[in-house]
């Protein structure tokens, strides 16, 4: 497969994203990824029955990932940051064992094609480099009849725009990309990928967290109307 070049936007997110990591080493409690995984599980109950014979993949994992909680014999992480997480102790130790960890990036996935049952993607294609070619890449690597996990903060137009003014002018350092949720189902749809079923938490809520926070950050997308609805997507391919 050919090399992709690696845009300079990317790489300043990504040493964004690994100090983020590195300041939180001390204080982060990684127990947060069970009940993602909980949340997962209950999610795909009725669609996919997960089992030690599952293959499962997890497309930037971070320190441990999702699938640190999956049972299952055939587990495969993949984050272009994995040299950074394997050598801090706290998050190594934290690992199971039985998952594989890979360096590497979404957009160009090293495994053979119709590979994976589940593919998992927690708020991560906003961190991408060229989003359109990881999605292409998920489905690739994915069984007919294969699921996909997708958590995503989606915006409506509105708050499109001025993320994309943060994104453009790196005031949002870390997150190259923003999506409405048409453009992401655009996307679904030129790869042949059917929504199964969504979860959203709503713009109003997502606002009136962000308003009654005492972080200026939160503060500041909360008076620009650049609240998230972040939104699960179980897909089926």
């Amino acid at each position: 497969m050919k090399k992709l070049p690696l845009r300079s936007r990317w790489k300043k997110a990504q040493q964004y994203e690994e100090q983020w990591w590195a300041s939180r080493i001390d204080r982060i409690d990684l127990e947060y990824y069970r009940a993602y995984a909980e949340r997962l599980k209950k999610l795909l109950s009725t669609v996919l029955d997960i089992s030690t014979d599952t293959f499962i993949l997890e497309v930037g994992s971070g320190a441990a990932g999702i699938l640190t909680f999956l049972e299952s014999k055939h587990k495969i992480a993949i984050d272009p940051l994995e040299d950074f997480f394997a050598s801090i102790k706290p998050f190594s130790d934290f690992r199971d064992k039985r998952v594989n960890y890979f360096k590497g990036r979404g957009e160009t996935l090293p495994f053979k094609d119709s590979l994976f049952n589940l593919v998992i993607m927690d708020n991560v294609l906003d961190h991408c480099d060229q989003p359109k070619r990881v999605l292409s890449e998920v489905q690739r690597v994915l069984k007919k009849g294969g699921v996909v996990y997708f958590r995503q903060n989606v915006y409506h137009i509105w708050g499109k725009i001025i993320r994309t003014f943060l994104e453009n002018f790196e005031i949002d350092r870390g997150h190259p990309h923003s999506f409405t949720g048409k453009e992401l189902k655009h996307s679904f749809d030129l790869l042949e990928i059917k929504i199964l079923k969504t979860e959203r938490t709503g713009y109003w809520k997502s606002w009136y967290r962000l308003v009654t926070s005492k972080n200026l950050k939160s503060l500041a997308k909360a008076f620009t109307f650049a609240a998230p609805d972040t939104t699960v997507y179980i897909l089926e391919k």
